[in-house]
């Protein structure tokens, strides 16, 4: 007797190959795909914030003053822009006066490291956030004085970090599924 998969050959039940590697040994193996692929990204996500926190958790933080603000504008071509991208990017810049070990200071780094490009809408509420003659505090390196930024860390989208959830919660989904069918179909048959 042959029913959904299983045979039952002088009353012992037995799976057939093609049940078993269609309902358990693919599901499951896609599953745990999905799971580690998600575990990678975050993993990822995970170690780009960290080493941007290496760099900066040591610094010292000081008062500022906002000097001037604008927004330029990434011309394609530009450092990895590409002509064919239908949106402009642009770059936040902040000037700000601070002082450290009584002397004082000019920078317009918002974040540690290299200038991040974002959308108008975006590169606007960064701005925003600092109007212009208002005080911040402002965080610099105490070994080299010269460099500062408003924030500790830059911005950036959670996209990766999402992702990972998502398939890492995609992937252990998948697995159980597939685990519970093979549980319901052979609950049934006996």
């Amino acid at each position: 007797i042959v029913k959904a998969g299983l045979i039952f050959i002088g009353g012992t039940l037995m799976i057939e190959r093609t049940f078993l590697i269609y309902f358990l040994v693919l599901p499951i193996s896609l599953g745990v795909g999905i799971f580690l692929t998600g575990l990678v990204l975050l993993a990822i996500e995970s170690r780009r914030n960290k080493k941007k926190e290496v760099e900066t958790h040591t610094w010292v933080t000081t008062g500022g003053k906002i000097l001037s603000a604008r927004l330029d504008e990434c011309q394609p071509g530009e450092e990895g822009i590409k002509e064919s991208q239908a949106e402009a990017e642009f770059t936040p810049v902040m000037e700000f006066v601070y002082t450290a070990n009584g002397k004082e200071f000019t920078c317009n780094n918002i974040f540690p490291g290299a200038s991040e490009k974002y959308n108008q809408a975006a590169a606007q509420e960064i701005l925003d956030k600092y109007p212009i003659n208002s005080y911040v505090p402002v965080r610099y390196d105490p070994d080299d004085p010269t460099i500062s930024t408003l924030e500790d860390l830059p911005r950036r989208s959670n996209r990766l970090r999402v992702i990972g959830m998502v398939l890492t919660w995609l992937g252990v989904s998948v697995c159980c599924f597939s685990s519970l069918m093979i549980f319901i179909m052979s609950a049934n048959i006996l």
